[in-house]
């Protein structure tokens, strides 16, 4: 009969994935809210750095026993080693994000990238199911969320925020938070930014519905005569 502890390999590997698993939910969570919020990482991006870095975190803890156990009368630290590629791969990562017209993209590839490093890691470290059933898991993620269908399934509202200038005239502030109740923009919040005799300037924080187009909100204000000018900035403050 073959004992429990021939097993303890295989329940060792089950239970950091059940930890690798755990991250990733973790990371969706706070994820899906930072996609109502339209922020530029969202879903994708934090499960993917949440998987990352929970096998950063297992391959530190877990991938230098066996050295360790050879070399019972030298005292040292082999984790210091990861802990320079997690620094050294961060600056290679950042290189891949983009900044065009107040547009991000690349934040994806760039948590990609961290993730590679770890799986390397993980394989170099003699943890090869861990980093075999990473490279799996993670290649699933990125395609089922690859193109936002499930998550748009998924996300009802979103954040709506603008910033407008106007013509100082009264009741020129409810005329435009009526106006944007006509067009489905629910907890309006008004702030003021600068204000003078003869313009305002406001910031307008709102939910909307995930498929309604944000133009169409825009250009319906832009008729409003006493509008001059209109600021949105997708993901708002």
């Amino acid at each position: 009969m073959t004992s429990l502890t021939s097993f303890a390999p295989l329940l060792v590997q089950l239970d950091w994935l059940l930890r690798i698993f755990v991250a990733a939910i973790c990371g969706a969570i706070i994820g899906y809210e930072r996609a109502i919020q339209r922020k530029s990482a969202g879903v994708r991006t934090h499960i993917v750095v949440a998987i990352a870095s929970a096998l950063f975190m297992i391959v530190s803890k877990y991938g230098f026993a066996d050295l360790l156990n050879m070399m019972h009368s030298i005292a040292l630290d082999p984790s210091r080693i990861a802990a320079q590629i997690v620094t050294g791969i961060s600056f290679i990562g950042a290189g891949t994000i983009l900044v065009r017209r107040e547009q991000i993209s690349g934040l994806t590839t760039a948590a990609g990238v961290w993730a590679v490093a770890a799986i390397g890691m993980a394989v170099g470290a003699g943890m090869y199911a861990i980093g075999i059933l990473t490279t799996i898991f993670l290649f699933f993620v990125q395609m089922i969320f690859h193109d936002d269908i499930l998550i748009n399934k998924i996300i009802f509202h979103v954040r709506f925020n603008i910033q407008i200038e106007a013509v100082n005239k009264p009741h020129i502030l409810p005329q435009i938070k009526e106006e944007l109740e006509e067009n489905q923009v629910e907890n309006i919040y008004v702030k003021i930014l600068d204000v003078s005799d003869e313009k305002i300037v406001f910031n307008v924080d709102g939910i909307i519905n995930h498929k309604k187009d944000e133009n169409d909100i825009i250009m319906a204000l832009r008729k409003h005569p006493d509008i001059t000018r209109i600021s949105h900035t997708r993901g708002g403050q």
